[in-house]
């Protein structure tokens, strides 16, 4: 049985009771957290959802991994209170490089500048963050598998701007996957997703909105997603804050009847 809550589904702020995106899924004695955006520590129960728990961010922009400096600093408290006794893992993309302009002085004094190639800050913050909690960072790569209890965990690169993955849970009886962010014309969803029982996927947009990159999705794009992966639920995610869910949700229907949005808070079960 896989138990999932949502515990963040919007971007790129919190609104009311909505959260930057987060999804704890429970099984067995323990707890994944697809994502840890800013907010979800409210939707979360300490110091419960702390033990036997290792958090996957899928990609390094901030609304996806913002709440782990209060992750990272609570698990450290708890674990000096005597609740918690193994380090949280975290896995985290391999950092990406980006261009940019170093100045220096050359043999004659004068100063001057030349393009180089540096982690992106984001990386080097995040790996810092062992300093301030009882917490360890490990970094991951798309074919990577990763056993928890009796599960495995898998990853699949995505088209967006930065090194992102979405996520397959399986267990031997149930298939999770976590789109993440992506576009849609070279999406590898569509595969990676395949018959599974249950679907999260981003829509970030709706009909009439102006996309300037693909990516991201519209709804309809991934009702269509989980159409053509022939799975048996989507539920989506990473709404703006302020556009009712069900907007979303009827854009996506028109090629995915069995479509939800994810609420924070609100359990879904999987069992077999």
């Amino acid at each position: 049985m896989l138990e999932i809550t949502p515990l963040g589904t919007v971007s790129t702020f919190c609104y009311e009771d909505k959260c930057c995106p987060g999804f704890l899924v429970k099984h067995n004695s323990q707890n994944v957290l697809l994502d840890c955006g800013n907010g979800i520590t409210k939707h979360m129960s300490f110091p419960n959802d702390l033990n036997n728990l290792t958090i996957f961010i899928s990609h390094l922009h901030p609304d996806h991994y913002g709440e782990l400096l209060s992750i990272a600093q609570t698990s450290l408290v708890f674990h000096r209170l005597g609740y918690l006794t193994h380090k949280i893992k975290v896995y985290i993309p391999e950092g990406d490089l980006r261009k940019v302009n170093e100045d220096y002085k050359d043999e004659e004094g004068w100063s001057v500048s030349r393009l180089v190639e540096k982690p992106i800050i984001d990386f080097e913050y995040l790996m810092n963050l062992e300093k301030h909690g009882f917490i360890e960072f490990i970094t991951y790569k798309e074919n990577d598998k990763i056993n928890i209890d009796d599960m495995q965990i898998s990853f699949k690169r995505n088209p967006h701007q930065i090194i992102t993955y979405s996520t397959k849970i399986q267990t031997k009886d149930n298939t999770l996957v976590y789109s993440s962010d992506t576009g849609f014309k070279n999406n590898t969803l569509e595969n990676f997703s395949k018959d599974a029982n249950l679907l999260i996927c981003e829509s970030t947009f709706l009909r009439g909105q102006m996309r300037l990159e693909d990516y991201h999705l519209y709804a309809h794009e991934a009702g269509k997603i989980a159409s053509s992966a022939n799975v048996e639920k989507l539920l989506l995610t990473h709404f703006w804050p302020t556009i009712p869910k069900e907007e979303y949700v009827e854009e996506a229907k028109e090629f995915f009847e069995n479509t939800e949005p994810a609420i924070e808070g609100k359990k879904l079960i999987l069992r077999r």
